[in-house]
């Protein structure tokens, strides 16, 4: 089992390591699918482009010193929200040359003219395509076998995807074999159905780890404070945020002043004020600070004074 900060040094040097074997694996298939023209190749390096992108958000999930525990769920700022976009409109102009090419290939074959399936595979580069894939593939059900015992989130996240992408990675090598074997015309129909499962898999991606894009409000502060303030012995709750996503991870700080009779107790009430929270919100993960009430506690009855123009009689001579 992972604890504490080994957890979270653990999941950030695997992350690392999937990465850069997603940047070999992405280096591989784009070479060789320029080298010989392989429109299936290149498709299928789009699907690892998206990879690398799901492991370089969970790696600044995990990085990140507002991240205490490595395992929440909301972002970090512009900085994420900008590079989806640049990742969506790379995608999205790369996606449609790949289709108009296959397309334009698969037009020509079905017309009975001159076919430009110009894709040459040799079995030296299905080896190495194949080499690079299963052992990329291997690593990542490794991931998936030690996010289990892992309190990291974002990688749970990542190797979630890498292993649903795991089934294509062995079409598409199926596929290659069919090509180097003169089935060519499988080239432009795999570009075909590869490209438009990229923009899902990038959909799945951002729907997944959406929330490390943002930083909006889970909550707001005076629900929470109303459910903090029924826990006995919480007078007052102040400085409230919450980030991330109601029913599936939420992350709340707050800071808490109890009665002074309290004060003994303070981590117990603690724990009862997560476990309210976590009633009614779902999975939620807190940091809470706890202060002494600077109050003196309330009697338990406020005696009521005499009217001012009233005298207090202290002979008994007074009332007569």
């Amino acid at each position: 089992m992972f604890q504490g900060g080994d957890s979270r040094q653990t999941s950030y040097r695997l992350l690392l390591i999937t990465l850069w074997l997603t940047l070999i694996v992405l280096a591989v298939e784009v070479g060789a699918g320029l080298a010989r023209q392989s429109l299936c190749l290149m498709a299928e390096s789009l699907h690892t482009l998206i990879d690398g992108y799901s492991t370089v958000l969970s790696i600044a999930a995990v990085s990140s010193r507002q991240r205490v525990m490595g395992r929440e769920v909301w972002g970090h700022g512009r900085a994420e929200a900008a590079g989806a976009l640049v990742m969506a409109a790379f995608l999205g102009f790369a996606g449609v040359s790949l289709l108009t090419l296959a397309l334009q290939q698969m037009e020509r074959a079905t017309q009975g003219k001159a076919v430009t399936f110009l894709v040459q595979l040799d079995p030296p580069i299905i080896y190495l395509v194949a080499a690079i894939v299963l052992v990329a593939m291997g690593f990542s059900l490794f991931c998936k076998f030690r996010a289990r015992s892992s309190s990291s989130l974002a990688f749970k996240l990542n190797a979630s995807h890498y292993v649903q992408d795991a089934w294509l990675s062995l079409a598409v090598l199926v596929g290659l074999v069919g090509i180097a074997r003169g089935y060519t015309w499988l080239d432009p129909l795999l570009a075909l159905l590869l490209t438009p499962m990229a923009a899902r898999g990038f959909w799945r991606v951002l729907n997944a780890q959406l929330p490390m894009l943002l930083r909006p409000t889970a909550i707001a502060p005076e629900a929470i404070a109303q459910i903090v303030q029924q826990v006995e012995g919480v007078t007052r709750c102040t400085r409230i945020l919450s980030r991330g996503m109601v029913g599936r991870q939420l992350w709340i700080e707050l800071d808490l002043v109890l009665h002074p009779d309290y004060m003994s107790v303070a981590d117990q009430v603690g724990e009862q004020v997560e476990g309210a929270i976590r009633d009614r919100y779902g999975p939620v993960r807190t940091q809470i600070w706890v202060e002494e009430s600077r109050f003196a506690p309330p009697p338990a009855f406020d005696p009521v004074p005499p009217p001012p123009d009233f005298p207090t009689p202290d002979r008994e001579s007074d009332w007569l």
